[in-house]
């Protein structure tokens, strides 16, 4: 891992770590020299580490924190860009090179934000630089958007004396206008106020008596639509004890963490609201993040209704609006920002509290280094800046909650819809009590088809859920049951009929569907397995008189595609809206009086001791899409684990049911929240190698931790094995130990008090595997992982830099880590 410097480096580590950039370290007789101003500059494109510069006296000023600047690196002095991050006055104990350029009219990362991007790197294993990319976007790093601008001006000395000059007339008069305007004007500009040529301009630059200046201007105008102003909706008691409780930490300004426990329909966002008039009030700025999914037209028009201005931050804008959002940011001139993941580094000058709104959202989680979970980052900021963090869910991650339960977070709770409203009946269909009868009835039971035609017969609207894409999600011989797989990833292709084409959804390999069997030679491939596409058609032959429109990643591709299709479903043009995970959240349609889970069993058995918390999570924002107006709704979920304690939870809408029996099982074998982890993947092209580097790295580490090979730690409970199951896909599918059991237990017998926030009982600290990764060839790249769990991250975090600083790495074998994992697979 790279060495980060937290001040100056010794000379001899200089020499040692930074090779030729230093010379050999002066005679200590030497070293009375005066003290020069020296800068620590990372790089993103060049070696890791801080290194040190000189800064010569022309830039001084210029150079500070969060600058970028043109510095030498290497026998050539090749010129590479890096991020200043200190400055500081020292006696140069060598011959050190000198900055060349500062790239930046002022720095791109406020001091604050520079502090955050030190501990995003120190907390993810990330090089410094790398996080600095990731924060400051592309566009506000080129400039999108502007372009290179001379303007004039008249300098003060000369205002002053103004009477006294003898000048042409026409020079006179354009330096009389000139010294009048408030602000700086172009030259273009300054010729057409005068009427005149550039000629009279020109010679008075040439005597001194106009300066010139060269700053980059926006050529990006917002064509913003005012909003309708919505005025405050009345408060019930919950939503006003929630909001008294924010209020208080907003007037005292202080750090406190409020997790808001809101059913869905409760009222969140009108607490959200109410709080950062407050933040407002005190001259300060609100940063909301929202899950990309969730951040529809409908929520934007809903924030700008009631502030005015607001900065809207999310994937689909363009760079010019990117970098002109970024300056609004920065110069305080927005109160309000509201985005997705990225957006908790808003640049606000004037940070009053962060509101992280859906917390429990997997998308808040970075994929790519560094694999940062907003939420956290949002916690960290505002510890760091000592002001308030909202966090609502209507089913908080059992992390937040088991810390509410705990104490480390204030606990709010809605506990009622808005207007009293009832929450919607949830039934269960029994899909075992359905076999006999599916190939009549196919993907929609006759319970569920009974439902959508009386619903639809009323003038209702019904909203169906498939979490998964595509027509068949597999193709299968029925001689000799070979799958039809991705020649890079050995995963199931998923037949698109629209296409007519075979696709692999992790590498987008693309091939026809074969006629016959590639394995055996047969015809007659079958394809198996129900994706939106497949129910779509479905969907349209049972119910020919009412149109369908389907929400998924084939479909929401187009640049607007996602408002188009949620406006005509609100208007009524579409009758039945289906589509997979996008359709559950952050939406409000009044008419929508039927939900039906057509599989609620799709991630619920995965290898991941999260599937059955993101299954209930998924059950329960579904649900919450109906019984939002005065027709009330209800909810039919389709399973073949009908006793699993998911599917009954969210049957009963009891959130802390389904948090005390999962906890339990959590703290049976040391999962989050009663221990930290990181997840290591080393995948390359080669097995053998790939698994030797697994290994060596996995041994170093448990030497690192104290841990003897193949030792069963203290208090240490092996997990049993779970028996391995197949998919009709032919994919191996090993459920997480925990949540076979608890399909097994259903809701019998009591919940231990310590799952309810009891006694803490201290973790072990282990390294599990390597293993082959439950997706074990992805791109054509083999792909094994070890789990680092303990009661501390920090110890975890050291004994990883210390590994894989010690391993060297065959040729082509990479490694990724992953602090706090979502994604298991």
């Amino acid at each position: 891992m790279p060495h980060h410097s937290r001040g100056l480096k010794d000379p001899k580590q200089q020499s040692s770590e930074q090779g030729w950039l230093f010379e050999v370290a002066p005679p200590p007789w030497e070293g009375d020299a005066a003290e020069e101003p020296l800068a620590e500059v990372v790089f993103p494109s060049g070696p890791e580490g801080e290194w040190t510069y000189l800064v010569p006296a022309r830039l001084a000023g210029q150079v500070e924190p969060g600058r970028r600047v043109l510095a030498p690196m290497g026998r050539g002095d090749r010129l590479l860009i890096g991020y200043c991050v200190r400055v500081e006055y020292a006696v140069p104990r060598g011959k050190l090179k000198s900055i060349r350029q500062v790239l930046d009219e002022v720095p791109l990362v406020p001091p604050k934000l520079l502090a955050l991007t030190r501990w995003l790197a120190d907390r993810y294993l990330c090089p410094w630089a790398q996080v600095l990319e990731t924060v400051v976007p592309s566009a506000v790093r080129q400039h999108a958007g502007t372009r290179l601008t001379t303007l004039l001006s008249v300098p003060p000395d000369v205002s002053a004396r103004l009477n006294d000059l003898k000048l042409p007339a026409a020079q006179t008069r354009v330096l009389r206008l000139l010294a009048q305007c408030p602000q700086p004007l172009t030259p273009r500009q300054l010729a057409f106020e005068a009427g005149c040529t550039q000629a009279p301009i020109s010679q008075l630059r040439r005597k001194g008596l106009i300066r010139a200046e060269h700053r980059r201007l926006s050529r990006f105008e917002a064509q913003e639509v005012p909003a309708p102003s919505d005025a405050p909706h009345a408060l019930n008691q919950y939503q006003q004890a929630a909001l008294d409780l924010i209020r208080q930490a907003i007037q005292q300004r202080r750090h406190e963490v409020i997790l808001l426990h809101g059913i869905t329909g409760s009222g969140k966002t009108e607490v959200y609201i109410r709080a950062i008039e407050e933040v407002i009030s005190f001259g300060q700025q609100a940063i909301v993040l929202v899950p990309e999914i969730s951040l529809t037209p409908q929520t934007r028009q809903r924030f700008r209704a009631r502030f005015g201005h607001v900065a809207v931050l999310h994937s689909h804008l363009n760079d010019a609006e990117r970098h002109w959002q970024w300056n609004r940011i920065a110069r305080g001139e927005v109160h309000v920002v509201v985005g997705a993941r990225s957006a908790v580094f808003a640049p606000t000058p004037r940070l009053g509290m962060i509101v992280v709104d859906e917390e429990h959202e997997g998308s808040f989680k970075q994929a790519t280094a560094p694999r940062y979970h907003a939420r956290d980052v949002a916690l960290a900021r505002a510890q760091s800046e000592q002001v308030p963090v909202v966090l609502g869910s209507a089913t908080p991650s059992l992390e937040s909650w088991y810390r509410a339960l705990q104490g480390e977070y204030r606990l709010a709770e809605l506990p009622a819809r808005v207007l009293d409203r009832p929450l919607p009946e949830v039934r269960v269909v029994d899909q075992r009590t359905q076999l006999g009868s599916a190939a009549r009835h196919g993907p929609l039971s006759r319970p569920l088809d009974e439902a959508m035609r009386q619903v639809l017969r009323e003038g209702g609207q019904v909203m169906l859920l498939l979490n998964r894409r595509g027509y068949a999600t597999h193709l299968q011989c029925p001689y000799c049951a070979h799958v039809v797989r991705c020649p890079a990833c050995d995963i199931a292709l998923v037949h698109h009929r629209q296409q007519h084409a075979a696709l692999c959804h992790y590498c987008e390999h693309t091939q026809p569907p074969p006629d016959v069997c590639p394995e055996c030679g047969k015809p007659g491939i079958r394809y198996s397995g129900l994706g939106t596409q497949r129910l779509e058609h479905e969907v349209q032959t049972r119910f020919p008189e009412y149109p369908v429109l389907r929400m998924d990643r084939d479909t929401m591709q187009g640049p607007g595609s996602h408002e188009r299709a949620l406006d005509a479903f609100r208007a009524g043009d579409k009758r039945i809206l289906l589509g997979t995970q996008m359709i559950a959240k952050g939406l409000d349609f009044p008419d929508v009086t039927l939900v039906g889970v057509v599989n609620a069993d799709v991630a619920l058995h995965l290898p991941d001791f999260r599937a059955t918390e993101r299954t209930f999570q998924l059950l329960v924002q579904v649900a919450g899409r109906t019984g939002r107006g005065d027709r009330g709704g209800c909810v039919l979920i389709q399973t073949l684990n009908p006793e699993h304690v998911a599917i009954q939870a969210a049957v009963r809408h009891d959130y802390e049911l389904f948090a005390r029996r999962e906890l339990a099982n959590r703290r049976e074998f040391n999962y989050p929240p009663f221990s930290s982890q990181i997840r290591m993947v080393i995948r390359g092209p080669r097995e053998a190698a790939t698994r030797a580097t697994a290994d060596e790295l996995a041994g170093h580490i448990r030497a690192a931790l104290g841990i003897p090979p193949g030792s069963m730690q203290p208090g240490q409970r092996a997990a049993p094995q779970a028996e391995k199951q197949t998919t009709p896909a032919g994919q191996a599918a090993t459920p997480a130990p925990e949540n076979g059991r608890e399909a097994q237990q259903g809701l019998a017998g009591p919940c231990s008090p310590e799952a309810a926030g009891g006694p803490e009982r201290e973790a072990a600290t282990r390294v599990l595997g390597p293993a082959p990764a439950p997706l074990a060839r992805l791109r054509g790249l083999y792909r094994f992982h070890l789990l680092i769990q303990g009661p501390q991250l920090e110890p975890l975090a050291a004994a990883v830099r210390q590994a894989t600083a010690s391993v060297s790495t065959p040729e082509h074998v990479q490694w990724i880590v992953d602090v706090d994992p979502l994604d298991m697979l």
